[in-house]
């Protein structure tokens, strides 16, 4: 791994990043991951052109996606946060919210730092992390058990306390929050005959359950009438959960315990770009988020926090300094 603190280069400035629209934004963020990756790893992209796309490392480089220490013991523990066959699959682009995820909580965690979080207020005024700190672990990439999911959910991070504990849901060029997949499914798919949905909350398709995830034995809609104004008694068209699959299943992986729902166990926490125009207001994912909220029955069960605010938490903290900047030089994601 190279320590963070390449050759420098021709100073970009992040206000070319508060573009009106969303393929404005794109581009121009792609100009200063180049800028980037011309600097630092000339030698180790993938060869693909420039136009329209961001810088890919090759897949024996994948690891250079991140920002470590100069302390090798300590790179080692960012780089080994994740471990690699838990990457996602564009985990080598540069523009991967998961390599920046590691990057920020692999370094926390390392530096044993989740103190700096204490005070940090998400942009609600609730607070965006835990009050207290004290005996709480900090896992990436967690699975979540209590769902009777085929394949688990898999939460970016997960802060857990002696008391509450907070699913972190990290985002940064994305679009939009994941919907469910069901109504995606085409007739070549191989669970289409069985979970083909179209889009409604209803008996279809000669099923049982209104759902085709219930009909698997999934037990979302067992626990999410406890968390949003959501009737599972009764059929509702279009579905409310598919267009908010990815926050409402978040809210589940930090609620639902062995005994059930515990609405008080923690809180679903959504770290995304301040100057992508989809988390802004009338965004696709503000939307998406904003949709989320007016059904919670929980009030601040659901919170975000912008990357530019998190980095001034971690300003605050003389071993984080090195990521600080590294988040400045690479992504443009300055202290606010």
């Amino acid at each position: 791994m190279k320590e963070t603190g390449c050759r420098k280069g021709s100073t970009i400035s992040t206000n070319r990043l508060s573009s009106v629209d969303y393929a404005g934004y794109e581009q121009a963020l792609f100009r200063f991951l180049w800028d980037w990756a011309d600097r630092c790893h000339a030698d180790e992209l993938d060869g693909g052109g420039r136009n329209g796309r961001p810088p890919v490392l090759r897949p024996e480089f994948a690891s250079e996606a991140l920002i470590v220490p100069k302390d090798q013991d300590r790179a080692r523990e960012v780089v080994s946060a994740i471990h690699r066959r838990q990457r996602h699959r564009w985990f080598r682009s540069l523009k991967s919210s998961q390599a920046l995820a590691q990057s920020v909580f692999g370094a926390i965690h390392a530096f044993r730092c989740l103190d700096v979080l204490r005070d940090v207020s998400a942009d609600c005024g609730r607070p965006a992390f835990l009050e207290d700190a004290r005996g709480a672990s900090l896992e990436l990439e967690h699975e979540v058990r209590s769902l009777d999911e085929p394949r688990r959910t898999s939460v970016d991070a997960f802060v857990e306390g002696p008391s509450r504990c907070v699913a972190i849901e990290c985002k940064f060029t994305e679009r939009e929050f994941g919907v469910c997949s069901r109504p995606k499914l085409r007739p070549g798919d191989r669970t289409f005959a069985k979970q083909y949905c179209d889009g409604d909350y209803r008996v279809q398709r000669g099923r049982s359950e209104r759902c085709a995830l219930t009909e698997i034995g999934v037990g979302y809609w067992k626990y999410l009438p406890h968390l949003f104004d959501w009737n599972a008694d009764h059929d509702l068209s279009p579905c409310p959960f598919s267009a908010v699959y990815q926050l409402a299943r978040n809210a589940l992986a930090v609620t639902v315990t062995a005994e059930g729902v515990d609405a008080n166990a923690g809180h679903v926490l959504v770290v995304y770009d301040e100057r992508n125009p989809e988390f802004a207001s009338g965004g696709g994912a503000r939307r998406q988020y904003e949709a989320a909220i007016a059904a919670c029955r929980i009030p601040g069960l659901i919170r975000c926090l912008s990357w530019q605010r998190l980095a001034s938490a971690l300003d605050a903290a003389p071993d984080l300094a090195y990521l600080v900047a590294g988040l400045k030089e690479k992504y443009g994601i300055s202290p606010e």
